[in-house]
């Protein structure tokens, strides 16, 4: 019973050590599967060996390395804090692709304007946009273009800031003030996305994840050859 509960809190040791030093963008690596089982079954046979299990020691040690590895590479955002998802919209083209990965970190994230986040909508979906306004910001919808402050940032200026010239394309009441804990998110494809333009702003208690990093999987499944690295979603 002892052996077990040490083992029980090694791995949450192990837990804690990953979101404290915020290494989930690297969870899905060579490296770090290898040398993280490695880390694991050496602090398990060292631990077996402690309590003069030395019979079981190296099966036992293996054994459950596999299963917590095994656990961190699902990476349910409860395990680890990060997760990976499939995207399957075009809503943010061209930034990110329908065939791309997604890595997200579930806690401890700041709310910046520019980065992706995932969040849920008031009819309860699940999107990922990009963050263009904040509490107490003056927000204006136009066409497909939304201006933040009398300014509009977006992917086809390179996020360069254009500033209202004429409101003739503004809908009646597009123009409010967003209120505290009130966030305003939009998809980089402008004409075929379904974002706050058209719902309204984000809660801060919905925004569940912060979108780092993206990547592509070729059909062995590993990385592709084009990507030496996982791509930073934005900088």
């Amino acid at each position: 019973m002892k052996n077990i509960l040490c083992k029980i809190l090694i791995v949450f040791i192990y837990l804690y050590f990953i979101r404290l030093c915020e290494i989930g963008s690297n969870l899905y690596s060579f490296e770090y599967m290898f040398y993280g089982f490695l880390i694991l079954f050496v602090t398990f046979f060292i631990a077996d060996l402690m309590q003069k299990k030395k019979r079981n020691a190296l099966l036992s040690s293996v054994g459950v390395s596999v299963i917590t590895m095994f656990m961190l590479s699902i990476n349910l955002p409860f395990v680890t804090g990060y997760s990976f998802d499939q995207n399957e919209t075009k809503s943010n083209l061209p930034t990110i692709s329908s065939n791309d990965y997604i890595v997200s970190k579930h806690f401890d994230f700041s709310l910046d304007e520019g980065a992706m986040y995932a969040f849920i909508n008031e009819q309860g979906d699940l999107h990922r946009k990009r963050l263009i306004a904040g509490p107490h910001d003056k927000v204006q919808v136009c066409g497909d273009l939304v201006y933040v402050n009398g300014f509009t940032r977006n992917i086809t200026t390179n996020w360069k800031a254009e500033e209202l010239k004429s409101d003739k394309n503004c809908s009646n009441g597009s123009a409010f003030k967003l209120s505290e804990e009130e966030y305003f998110l939009v998809g980089d494809n402008f004409s075929n996305s379904l974002d706050s333009r058209h719902y309204g702003p984000v809660k801060r208690k919905n925004i569940v994840a912060h979108s780092l990093y993206k990547f592509q999987l070729n059909q062995s499944g590993s990385i592709s050859k084009e990507q030496t690295s996982l791509s930073v979603i934005f900088e």
